[in-house]
């Protein structure tokens, strides 16, 4: 007998997917979060950024769906008002975690040069992943792709 997947989506699985954007509030983060919000098959969105989360997550919340919407800082602040949980929050009982974050290349900057930068900060994440939702599925989009991953 084949095995089943625990987890499916498509148009007739029941939806109770979490999702989590971590890098939410850049140039590929807030359109990413905008679809995950937008979409069916997420009843929960968990934002997550160094800067700015809580005013995306506010935001999105505005867009008359049935997916939760949340946002997370490593520091203090977060929307709705809650304690701060940071990473350990947006990450706890996510199915997927989608991972934008990363600076953009800059004139001058070599390949190496970008990667050392996103690498730490994806392995931190994804220690994160680790730690608070082992199961989920993972999707690095950090550039360079085809290195961070």
């Amino acid at each position: 007998a084949i095995p089943t997947a625990s987890r499916g989506f498509h148009a007739t699985a029941a939806s109770n997917a979490k999702v989590a954007v971590l890098g939410a509030t850049g140039g590929i983060g807030q359109p990413l979060s905008l679809l995950c919000k937008l979409s069916p098959e997420v009843d929960e969105l968990a934002c997550y950024d160094v800067v700015g989360t809580p005013g995306v997550a506010a935001d999105l919340s505005h867009i008359p769906t049935n997916a939760t919407t949340s946002g997370a800082l490593p520091s203090q602040g977060t929307w709705p008002p809650r304690s701060n949980e940071g990473l350990g929050e947006a990450l706890t009982g996510a199915d997927v975690v989608v991972i934008p974050a990363g600076v953009p290349r800059k004139p001058g900057m070599t390949r190496d040069d970008l990667f050392n930068t996103n690498a730490s900060i994806v392995k931190t994440l994804v220690e994160g992943c680790a730690e608070f939702c082992p199961e989920a599925v993972l999707a690095v989009i950090s550039n360079p792709v085809n290195s961070t991953v």
